[in-house]
């Protein structure tokens, strides 16, 4: 989740009044905004209205256990650092809950002081995690453009270079007819150059940002599609509602760049013979899932966040102001779910 302004929030989940209380006051005096709860489910359904950047947590709450909250924000893919608050005999929780993606942890009892140090440090990390998002939505921003100049320039330079050709080909073979084979040859040249020049085409489009919104969405994915399915042999289908319309030709233009992301992943690493893309809109919501049939994963690609593919696509789902969930089943296939706002008026300052 990308934030406009960096806020210094922090959540407090303690159904110890007297250590909730404490808590609060030492942040408030710190200069941190904070909101305290006394249970797990009243942390998750704060969690789904507002932001926290550092929740700090018991593992053990009267109604659920703190790893639930851990679970709660992997899915929805909030980046947020938690700092599990623990006794020395929960060691074993301790680590499991670092090992699903809890920041650090503090064991009771506590000074002030280390408590401070630990949320600052967790607070600076995830500032500096949202400036590198943020630095990397320019980037996609700055790429979009890059795309747009060299699609002009192949069109324009590349293009018009070849069409020459094609037509001076032409003109020496109705002047040499009566050569004899050189008609021949210059006709297979000038079927090559015609090739030549509906593949430059075809990455002029490509490339270029404001053909997939010139077109529309579904065409031009359509077309994306039979290209992909002609050269990889995967057998592509794609489920759109009627009269798909996007608020803005960054959605459309992202949500292509993912699908070719995807695919081509899907390519490389899969050995997939088949595929699903899905487009609905619900509750103000663009619902966009891709699954192939391919051999799937434990836990996560290349690392925990993915490779460079999937990297990109949560980058640009990010920019949307959207998340993204991927499951995985060994030799069952993989899923790409993401939710976007509809209603994104989200736009990048260069």
């Amino acid at each position: 989740m990308l934030q406009e302004s960096f806020i210094e929030k922090v959540l407090v989940v303690e159904d110890d009044r007297t250590v909730r209380d404490y808590l609060y006051d030492l942040l408030r005096i710190k200069g941190y905004k904070v909101k305290t709860v006394s249970s797990g489910g009243e942390a998750l359904h704060l969690l789904s209205e507002e932001y926290f950047p550092v929740i700090i947590t018991d593992l053990l709450l009267p109604d659920i256990l703190g790893i639930e909250i851990l679970s709660y924000l992997q899915k929805q893919d909030l980046h947020t650092a938690v700092l599990i608050i623990t006794a020395h005999k929960s060691v074993d929780s301790v680590i499991d809950a670092l090992r699903r993606g809890a920041y650090d942890y503090i064991t009771k009892p506590f000074t002030s002081q280390v408590l401070l140090n630990r949320v600052a440090r967790a607070m600076e990390k995830i500032r500096l995690e949202e400036m590198a998002r943020g630095l990397s939505s320019k980037i996609i921003y700055t790429t979009e453009e890059e795309r747009q100049r060299i699609s002009r320039e192949i069109h324009d330079a590349i293009g018009q270079a070849l069409t020459i050709i094609k037509l001076t080909l032409k003109a020496i073979k109705n002047k040499y007819e009566h050569v004899r084979d050189l008609p021949g040859e210059i006709e297979g040249l000038a079927a090559y150059v015609e090739e030549t020049m509906e593949e430059v085409s075809r990455i002029s489009k490509d490339l270029s940002p404001s053909y997939v919104s010139e077109v529309g969405f579904p065409k031009a994915l359509h077309l994306y599609i039979e290209t992909f399915s002609k050269k990889t042999g995967i057998h592509v289908r794609s489920f759109f509602p009627e009269g798909l319309f996007f608020q803005s030709p960054q959605q459309e233009t992202y949500l292509y760049r993912i699908t070719q992301e995807a695919l081509n992943n899907i390519a490389k690493h899969s050995g997939a013979t088949e595929v699903e893309i899905h487009l609905t809109f619900m509750n103000n919501q663009i619902l966009f899932s891709i699954a192939d049939n391919g051999k799937g994963f434990n836990g996560a690609p290349e690392g925990q966040k993915g490779g460079l593919g999937l990297l990109g696509i949560r980058e640009r789902i990010a920019a949307l102001g959207g998340n993204i969930c991927v499951e995985s089943v060994p030799n069952q296939g993989t899923t790409i779910r993401m939710e976007v706002p509809y209603d994104s008026t989200k736009s990048f300052k260069s």
